[in-house]
């Protein structure tokens, strides 16, 4: 079986965590401009101010990027189930949307669950990856 055609969802749902990315640059970024920040310096400041969550939530996500690309990756390259893996991966995307909604808008309980739930989400991919190979 093609491996692009069985992994499909889970490669469309890598790039929309791609997309995900780049929106949080983006809005960092404009956050930053509004703000009259100096590029480059450092962003200051704490939790009650916007620019500095959004920094935050984008270099929170810069922080994990790589163990999700490594254990979606170990999750399809070892032929985990197709269905789960794309699920996981969903799920991992969403969550992490919904952390980053949570970091501007400063709802910190509900940051710390999604958070959870998306390290839950990288464990599973392991699993899956554990249990195929």
């Amino acid at each position: 079986m093609d491996l692009m055609a069985s992994y499909s969802g889970s490669m469309f749902g890598l790039g929309v965590f791609g997309i995900l990315y780049l929106v949080q640059l983006l809005i960092a970024d404009v956050a930053g401009l509004r703000a009259k920040h100096t590029p480059g310096s450092a962003v200051t400041g704490g939790h009650s101010d916007f620019l500095f969550r959004s920094h935050r939530a984008h270099a929170n996500t810069t922080e994990s990027i790589g163990a999700f690309i490594l254990l979606a990756l170990f999750a399809i390259l070892t032929g985990g189930d197709p269905l789960w893996t794309a699920l996981t991966i969903w799920s991992y995307v969403g969550l992490r949307a919904l952390h980053t909604v949570f970091y501007y808008l400063n709802f910190q309980t509900m940051r710390s669950v999604v958070f959870g739930l998306g390290l839950l989400a990288l464990l599973t991919l392991f699993g899956i990856g554990i249990v195929a190979s």
